[in-house]
């Protein structure tokens, strides 16, 4: 394997790559390589605007060059990276109005799949879906930001389970990924009570009418939950 000269760009890698995770089975060393590089853009181990070498990756991981841009192509593809003039690629930096346009695709995609399933889920996933948000709302009552927002992402995965379209639910995903991305850049809507609040109460308020399978609250939270701060 070449060697890598700069010891800080090693020392930099390893905080966000990590070599040792082994393959899972029918995995490829892109796909590896891909996860790696996707959670440490959601965890925010890669930063806004940080610039990606495919050659110094890798060296780092002692694999070719194509698996490594394998997966910065899965990553352009999904926006999470992005690829400058001057052929530099960098992670993206989102901003407050992509945000917006990511939470009206999420409320159209939300109301259109509900529409169809709220009929017809189950008990033991309204069970689940309770105990989820009475965790969300034990994180709410300490303050716990970081916590809640995280759990905030994982009932919103929970529910979409139950829609029947794999794309849509693909997409749901992606898209609020990408918006957690903002939320944790710009922690300071997370730090307004009126807006942490009002997220807390929709969510109390959509498990009781999930529950009910009452849609009409169910359309009119979700319609009234991702309508992004201005």
């Amino acid at each position: 394997m070449p060697p890598i000269n700069n010891m800080y760009m090693i020392d930099h890698i390893s905080k966000y790559l990590d070599k040792n995770r082994g393959l899972k089975l029918g995995q490829t060393a892109a796909d590896l390589i891909y996860e790696n590089l996707r959670e440490s853009i959601l965890r925010r181990r890669l930063v806004p605007n940080e610039r990606i070498k495919i050659r110094d990756i890798s060296n780092f991981l002692g694999v070719s060059q194509t698996p490594v841009r394998e997966a910065i192509q899965r990553l352009a593809a999904e926006k999470f990276i992005t690829v400058t003039a001057h052929s530099e690629i960098r992670v993206i930096d989102l901003n407050i109005e992509e945000s917006q346009n990511l939470s009206e695709l999420i409320q159209v995609l939300d109301w259109s799949s509900m529409k169809k399933v709220y009929k017809t889920i189950s008990d033991d996933h309204i069970a689940q879906l309770r105990q989820m948000t009475d965790k969300l709302g034990e994180q709410y009552s300490g303050g716990k930001i970081k916590a809640y927002i995280e759990q905030n992402i994982n009932i919103h995965k929970a529910v979409w389970q139950i829609y029947d379209n794999e794309v849509i639910r693909e997409v749901l995903v992606q898209s609020l990924e990408r918006l957690h991305l903002v939320e944790r850049h710009y922690m300071s809507y997370f730090l307004d009570k009126k807006f942490l609040d009002r997220s807390w109460h929709d969510h109390s308020e959509y498990v009781e009418a999930i529950a009910d399978r009452d849609w009409a609250s169910q359309e009119r939270i979700i319609l009234r939950h991702w309508v992004y701060p201005k």
